[in-house]
């Protein structure tokens, strides 16, 4: 057996619990994601064949096959008939909503998430980001719209303080597409994000955001807030996404970045 077939199956034995009723797919699905989160695979990683996970698991190769083809979806594993099944790039998926995960309600799937930057912009206004950031002259803002397994439209405000990452403000769009924006702050100003404090609401969303989601101006729906922390747990970065109240079914996962060890 090797080790990547017996850390998937010590680790297995977490579902026996109260996590039993997970779906076996989603177990195998739930526990190759923990292993990512804990830096035990790593992009370019391979798996064992498919034939060889069926082999030595306790599942079926249908239910392997399903659980590969669902993490495939949503851009946490490439397969290909050459090189079989590898841990993908992490900066193919938004992994800073990967906390907020949307299941389809019709097989209980992960649903993928996907953005397009509309703006990068610097902004006066006071808000939540303020209290949380401390208060400022004016503040990097970056909008996303967010595309939800094509189920449904989202958008989200990321904050950062003006004074220290002013030079985001130069990027392009499409320097941005898809990647996971606390990589790329600590890249550029050497600021990781050591742990992140989720909220959610519900409430009136601002009319501004109903236009861009085809809303009704007066729609409620959700409010998730993402609060970064950087190191000796200084606020670094605020994330308001705003969601529809039809959206599907919502799933939270604790935030464990790799990038930052």
């Amino acid at each position: 057996m090797s080790s990547i077939v017996a850390s998937i199956s010590k680790r297995l034995s977490v579902f026996e619990g109260g996590e039993k009723k997970l779906p076996k797919y989603r177990q195998l699905s739930e526990t190759i994601l923990t292993m990512i989160d804990e830096g035990r695979l790593k992009p370019g990683d391979r798996l064992p064949a498919e034939a060889a996970l069926a082999q030595e698991l306790p599942f079926s190769l249908g239910t392997i096959q399903q659980a590969l083809r669902n993490l495939s979806e949503l851009g946490i594993v490439k397969r290909t008939q050459r090189r079989g099944t590898e841990i993908a790039d992490r900066s193919q998926e938004i992994f800073d909503l990967w906390q907020f995960r949307f299941i389809d309600e019709d097989d209980n799937s992960i649903l993928p998430v996907f953005s397009r930057v509309i703006k990068i912009d610097r902004v006066h206004q006071q808000g939540a980001w303020s209290r949380f950031l401390g208060g400022e002259d004016h503040y990097v803002r970056i909008v996303r719209e967010i595309d939800v397994g094509d189920k449904f439209q989202a958008i989200s405000c990321f904050y950062l303080l003006g004074s220290q990452f002013s030079p985001i403000l130069d990027l392009s769009p499409d320097a941005l597409e898809g990647v996971h924006l606390s990589a790329v702050i600590q890249r550029m100003f050497d600021m990781p994000t050591v742990r992140t404090n989720n909220r959610v609401v519900c409430c009136v969303i601002p009319d501004q955001i109903c236009l861009r989601l085809d809303l009704p101006s007066g729609a409620r729906g959700l409010i998730c807030q993402i609060l970064g922390f950087g190191p000796k747990d200084q606020p670094l970065s605020f994330q308001q996404t705003y969601i529809p109240a039809d959206s599907a079914p919502m799933e939270f996962r604790e935030f464990k970045p790799t990038w930052s060890s």
